[in-house]
């Protein structure tokens, strides 16, 4: 039956192939060729389009990388320039106490090494301070972790423990009296 009508169909188109007019121009007038060119035609404008996006959104991936790769130097720049401008306001104000502790017809030598020294003594307290800030951080993120690794070996231990009391499995009445045995003399030799 399906035969029959795929011949059908193709008698028709045959049949419709061959009603065409006979001119120069017979096949060009012929809408199935027509739209299988149109068709043609617009397969590879579409296959122009999608190259073209591709190439945009590839071009558009590699702008923000490079974007996001500026943001972060400009960070590091910005970081770096802060920390500048901050060291350059210590050495300013040393510098300013430095030449009032210099001013040699008010100060004597010793004043000046006192003055000095107690400069030494406040970076050093302030390096003190950071260096112990930094350690205290450290430590409570040790101790977060050594806590956290205590939990999971108690849940190891637990769960391997119920695994072992499983094992065992329980044990019939007649055997209780011998086994109650065998349970002290572990604990005797311990």
């Amino acid at each position: 039956m399906e035969r029959g009508r795929r011949r059908q169909r193709r008698q028709e188109q045959n049949s419709s192939f061959m009603r065409q007019p006979a001119n120069a121009n017979g096949w060009e007038s012929n809408p199935r060729l027509e739209l299988s060119r149109e068709l043609e035609e617009t397969r590879r404008e579409l296959a122009r389009e999608k190259s073209l996006t591709k190439r945009f959104l590839s071009q558009e991936q590699e702008t923000r990388r490079k974007l996001e790769e500026a943001k972060q130097k400009l960070a590091r720049k910005v970081k770096w320039n802060e920390l500048s401008v901050a060291k350059e306001k210590d050495i300013q104000d040393e510098f300013e106490s430095l030449k009032r502790t210099c001013d040699l017809e008010s100060m004597h030598t010793f004043e000046i090494a006192t003055e000095v020294r107690n400069n030494m003594k406040r970076t050093m307290k302030k390096e003190l301070h950071h260096e112990f800030e930094q350690v205290k951080v450290a430590y409570r993120s040790n101790q977060e972790y050594f806590y956290q690794t205590i939990q999971f070996e108690r849940r190891s231990q637990a769960a391997l423990q119920q695994e072992l009391e499983q094992l065992r499995g329980p044990r019939p009445s007649s055997l209780s009296l011998g086994s109650e045995q065998r349970e002290e003399e572990p604990s005797t030799i311990k």
